[in-house]
C-alpha cells in the first residue's frame, strides 16, 4: 500500500501534463506466459495492456491486487529499433520534421538517445552519457528550460518528468528554434530510440521502465511486465515465464475463448483499488460486472469479496453461493469460472471445525458428487476458517482456501427452477 501511495504521489506531480485515460484496464489474476496472455485479452477484450501516458499507468497500477510480482503489459521487443520523442502523441516517422546533422543518425549502432546542438542540429549517443539537458514546461511562461546538471539520458527524463512536464521535443522547425536557444553547447533532448512494440501495434512512446532492469545484454529477456514491488517500473522479462496480466478495452459480447458462454450484461467492470476500498463496500459493490443468467441461473460476479462477503451479496441479491450436486452442474459452473478475473472463485462450501465436515450450505450437506483437487477436501488437509472455490481454469477442481481471501464468487438465481427457500 505504501509502494502504491508513492506512485500517485509521483505521478500527482506532473499528471497535469497528460492527456485523458483512453484506455479501460481489467487486471487478470491467472498466471499465463505472455503469448497467452496476449490470446486471453484479445479473445475476451481489446489486448494485452497498452500505456499512453501517466496518467493512464496511474490507472493500470490502481487495478492491480493480491500479487506482489511482476504483472504483463502489451510491450514486446522486436527486431527493430525505431525513433520515438518521449511526450505522449508525438510521433516520429520519416515524414515528420528531422534535423539530423551530416552522417547521423548512426545506422550502424544502436546509441539510442539524440543530442540538440546550440545551432540546432542533432546527433544520436549513448544514452549512459552525463549532459546537460532541456526540458519542456506546459504550464511554464518559459516552456524550454536549460537544466545545467550532467545526467543521463534516462536521469534527464525523470527528473524533467518530476519536475516540469517532460524533455523537449523538437517536432516541427519552430520548436526546434526555441530549443537551440537555450543550449549552451549540447543538450539532450526528448528523442530516443528503441526496438519495443505494444501488442495492439499502438504508436504509444511512453515508457516507464526501471532503471536497473532496462538494459538486457543476453537479449531473452524480451516482453515487458510492471514491477508491482517497485511502485510500478517497468521490467523486462522472459516470456515464458507464467504470471498475471492486465488486458485494455471492454468485455467481447461473444468472446471467442468460450463460444458457449451465455452472453455477458453490458455493465462495464471497474475493479476494486485497493483492499480498504473493498472492505468499505464489500456489501453493496458499485460496480459489478456479471454474466447472464437466463438458461443456466448462474452469475459470476467480477468483485473481490471474502467468502462471508460473497454469501452476504449472493442472499441479498439472489439465492445463495452456488452448491454442486451434479457433474452437469460442475460443468456449467466451470464455464461461468473461466471468465473469472481471479485464480479461483468461491463456491458455497465451507468447511466445519466444530463438526469436522464439508457441507454445501445452502443443502446442509456434502452430496455424492465431488471433485476435489489432490490433498483438498475430506481426505487432504483441513484447517479451521477455510471455504470451498474452484480453480478458474485447468480441471476446475475444488480446493480450500482461506475465507478471507478476496475472491471473484459465482451466485446460484431462482429463475424458474423453484430454488427460492425461507433462506432469503
Amino acid at each position: 500500500m505504501l509502494q502504491k501511495f508513492f506512485l500517485l504521489i509521483v505521478f500527482g506531480l506532473f499528471s497535469f501534463t497528460s492527456s485523458q485515460i483512453s484506455h479501460q484496464y481489467h487486471f487478470i489474476n491467472i498466471s499465463k506466459n505472455w503469448t497467452e496472455a496476449q490470446s486471453f485479452c484479445r479473445d475476451m477484450y481489446t489486448d494485452l495492456a497498452t500505456v499512453n501516458n501517466v496518467d493512464e499507468m496511474n490507472s493500470l497500477f490502481k487495478t492491480i491486487t493480491d500479487v506482489s510480482h511482476d504483472v504483463y503489459i502489451g510491450l514486446h521487443r522486436s527486431q527493430v529499433f525505431k525513433w520515438h520523442w518521449s511526450l505522449p502523441d508525438s510521433f516520429y516517422n520519416e515524414d515528420t520534421f528531422q534535423n539530423w546533422k551530416n552522417g547521423q543518425p548512426d545506422i550502424h549502432n544502436n546509441e539510442g538517445c539524440a543530442v540538440m546542438q546550440n545551432n540546432g542540429k542533432w546527433f544520436n549517443d549513448s544514452c549512459d552519457t552525463k549532459r546537460q539537458f532541456v526540458c519542456f514546461n506546459a504550464r511554464a511562461n518559459k516552456m524550454y528550460i536549460l537544466t545545467e546538471q550532467n545526467k543521463s539520458w534516462r536521469e534527464a527524463q525523470e527528473y524533467c518528468r518530476t519536475f516540469h512536464t517532460g524533455l523537449a521535443n523538437a517536432r516541427n522547425n519552430s520548436e526546434n528554434k526555441d530549443v537551440s536557444k537555450t543550449v549552451n553547447s549540447e543538450a539532450w533532448i526528448g528523442l530516443f530510440k528503441d526496438p519495443w512494440l505494444w501488442s495492439d501495434q499502438s504508436n504509444s512512446s511512453f515508457r516507464f521502465w526501471n532503471f536497473s532492469q532496462l538494459i538486457n545484454i543476453s537479449r531473452d529477456q524480451d516482453c515487458g511486465a510492471v514491477m508491482v514491488n517497485e511502485t510500478g517500473r517497468w521490467n523486462d522479462v522472459r516470456c515464458d515465464v507464467s504470471l498475471p496480466f492486465i488486458c485494455h478495452g471492454d468485455l467481447k459480447a461473444h468472446p471467442t475463448t468460450k463460444p458457449a458462454t451465455p452472453r455477458p450484461a453490458t455493465t462495464q467492470h471497474i475493479p476494486a483499488q485497493n483492499t480498504t476500498e473493498q472492505e468499505n463496500t464489500s456489501t453493496q459493490p458499485t460496480k459489478i460486472l456479471t454474466t447472464g443468467a437466463e438458461q443456466d441461473n448462474l452469475i459470476l460476479v467480477h468483485e473481490n469479496l471474502t467468502w462471508i462477503e460473497a454469501v452476504s451479496y449472493c442472499r441479498k441479491h439472489h439465492v445463495d453461493l452456488v452448491s454442486i450436486p451434479s457433474e452437469e452442474l460442475q460443468n456449467k459452473v466451470a464455464r461461468k469460472a473461466f471468465q473469472a478475473y481471479t485464480s479461483h472463485v468461491w463456491l458455497g462450501l465451507h468447511y466445519s471445525c466444530t463438526f469436522n465436515f464439508w457441507f454445501w450450505i445452502k443443502n446442509t450437506e456434502m452430496g455424492c458428487y465431488q471433485n476435489w483437487a489432490p490433498d483438498h477436501g475430506p481426505n487432504g488437509f483441513e484447517d479451521c476458517g477455510i471455504s470451498g472455490a474452484m480453480e478458474s481454469t485447468g480441471g476446475h477442481r475444488w480446493v480450500g482456501r482461506p475465507g478471507r481471501e478476496r475472491l471473484n464468487f459465482i451466485c446460484q438465481t431462482c429463475g424458474s427452477c423453484q430454488l427460492c427457500t425461507a433462506e432469503l
